[in-house]
């Protein structure tokens, strides 16, 4: 099935991206979505997409750099809607509709309390739900800490990181160790003759953001699913 990439938000509107409208909109429609996740200073698993709240909310500075009852007051966008917790969406959604939770890591911090905090969250929540993260630390971390749930290795054209990072980050050669059960990979990026050899009848793969239906097509050829934005897929509305 499509998955909402970050909930099923409207640019600009009342259901900004990774908020609980959103959220509760794609759960309305019966609509799988995807969500990131990452820790603020005092360890409280917050759902943000960036390192940086400015893009998105009316503050400014680090997530990292923030402790929870600074983020709690900052507002998503001209909505009014506010920065969510992971166990709020676990709570708001609880079991309704399935959800891809992104761990997003920044920097080079290798400290596992953020796969350990989401961790301990989705072992006690009974509704489907599975993790992926660009960092394959981070993957082979869940592998251990959540063996009941699917974990997924997210790779694309990685513009943040620097030419040979990216280049290795492409290739995926760290799936040899980690064995995720399914990559995410930009759809922009594809066919692509790494995601080709990784892939397999039970490696699936999502392309990530389609954001129109002849997008949807081409993604339909390419993977095996996809995330989508900006419009409803066929046979969705």
């Amino acid at each position: 099935m499509p998955i909402a990439h970050r909930g099923l938000h409207d640019e600009g509107g009342v259901r900004p991206e990774n908020s609980l409208a959103a959220f509760a909109h794609a759960v309305s429609e019966n609509v799988p979505f995807e969500f990131d996740v990452q820790l603020s200073r005092d360890g409280v698993p917050v759902v943000l997409h960036d390192a940086d709240v400015g893009r998105v909310t009316c503050g400014a500075g680090l997530v990292s750099e923030l402790d929870w009852a600074q983020l709690r007051r900052l507002r998503i966008g001209e909505s009014g809607e506010p920065v969510p917790r992971l166990d709020d969406v676990l709570e708001a959604v609880g079991g309704k509709v399935p959800m891809v939770v992104d761990v997003r890591r920044w920097g080079f911090d290798r400290s596992s309390a953020l796969e350990r905090a989401v961790a301990d969250r989705l072992r006690g929540y009974r509704g489907a739900a599975v993790v992926q993260s660009f960092d394959p630390f981070a993957v082979r971390r869940f592998r251990r800490l959540l063996p009941d749930r699917a974990v997924g290795q997210a790779s694309g054209s990685l513009p943040s990181a620097g030419p040979l990072k990216a280049m290795l980050g492409r290739m995926m050669l760290t799936n040899a160790i980690v064995r995720p059960d399914f990559l995410a990979y930009e759809l922009a990026g594809l066919p692509d003759p790494f995601v080709t050899f990784w892939r397999g009848p039970r490696r699936p793969v999502l392309a990530y953001t389609v954001h129109s239906p002849a997008e949807a097509e081409r993604a339909a050829r390419l993977a095996d699913g996809y995330y989508f934005s900006g419009f409803i897929p066929e046979g969705r509305a």
